[in-house]
């Protein structure tokens, strides 16, 4: 038996498997091998100062060229748009990935390839159903915790609340390309007929990351493909079809409400963007997954005699920055507020 299942090794479950007291024998499971996800790989400062917390630095190896310290935001429908100045550290999401889960401790296990299928809750235990993607092979494990960091389309949190459907969700969509004229900046796009969120530019060495996030019933492939032209038209200069079907990827976005938000029941809890922490004005996630991660592994003093509402009071500093998000984004996305900001270059670079 283990003390606990983590299912999902991103920045929350990984990071909650360092936090964890070491006295505990931890299982952390994944899907995936490559790490390859639908992410811009930019940390921003509230990131930082919790890998500040933590005493973490990052390797120069994971960081990515060029570093950048202004982001383009333009209106596409006005024309309309400012710089402002931002202080995010790029980084190689696959690479920075891989080097938390290399932190990890001893009394972690590590299984990659290895897909969470359902769980059954019991009174002091929780059995895990998993299946090995090589071969096939199902493996039911023992917990007294069940810890879901499996992300915003999480399986953990669609069988314990059933509550996908309802929740403000987007496909984001981003592809790798090659770039013609390097780029100095960062870039956001807003434009209605695209998508009533935003769309983004990150420059990477010599390619470029060019994404967005679309409703899923608004043929989202027809409008990306819409947003690539656009982007060409502003004179960005790269390649405008990826040689490499793995260079485009495509997941799921949550953008919570704080009526989204889950921490778990019983023996079963969430993190990270499972239990909908994350940014909803920016889609910004490192931070919150590394809080969450925290608030997790501070609550539990006991395992046996754990109770799911000391870790939801330990979160109550994210909810508070959810609403505010939430708020901030009332701004960022009305269309007449933007463009009044962009006008008179509210808090843009002089």
């Amino acid at each position: 038996m283990f003390d606990i299942i983590v299912v999902g090794a991103g920045p929350a479950g990984t990071t909650f498997a360092r936090l964890a007291n070491k006295n505990l024998k931890i299982l952390v499971i994944d899907k995936n091998n490559n790490f390859e996800k639908c992410c811009g790989g930019l940390i921003a400062p509230d990131a930082q100062k919790m890998l500040a917390k933590f005493d973490i630095g990052i390797p120069k190896t994971i960081i990515s060229d060029p570093q950048l310290f202004y982001v383009r935001a333009i209106d596409l429908k006005t024309n309309r748009e400012q710089n402002y100045q931002r202080h995010y550290t790029n980084i190689n999401r696959k690479l920075l990935d891989r080097y938390f889960i290399e932190k990890m401790p001893t009394n972690v296990e590590f299984k990659s390839k290895c897909r969470y299928i359902s769980h059954k809750q019991h009174k002091d235990f929780v059995t895990v159903s998993v299946i090995d993607n090589d071969n096939s092979k199902k493996t039911e494990y023992v917990c007294k915790l069940l810890v879901g960091a499996d992300g915003a389309s999480s399986l953990i949190r669609k069988k314990l609340y059933n509550d996908f459907d309802k929740i403000r969700k987007y496909i984001s969509i981003q592809g790798e390309y090659k770039l013609n004229k390097p780029i100095n900046h960062f870039a956001v796009f807003f434009d209605k007929s695209i998508n009533n969120f935003y769309s983004w530019l990150i420059p990477k060495g010599d390619h470029v990351l060019i994404g967005g996030a679309f409703n899923p019933k608004h043929k989202p492939n027809s409008k990306y493909r819409i947003l690539l032209k656009k982007v060409k038209e502003l004179g960005y200069d790269f390649e405008s079809e990826t040689k490499d079907s793995e260079k485009l990827n495509a997941c799921f976005l949550i953008r919570p409400g704080v009526k989204d938000i889950r921490t778990g029941k019983g023996r079963i809890v969430l993190i990270g963007e499972a239990a909908g922490f994350i940014s909803p004005s920016s889609s910004e996630g490192y931070s919150y997954a590394y809080k969450s991660a925290l608030a997790l592994a501070n609550s539990i003093t006991d395992i046996i005699n754990f109770k799911t509402k000391k870790y939801k009071h330990a979160t109550n500093g994210i909810y508070l920055r959810i609403l505010l998000k939430n708020i901030k984004g009332f701004f960022m996305y009305n269309s007449i507020i933007r463009n009044i900001i962009f006008k008179f270059g509210i808090g843009s670079i002089k």
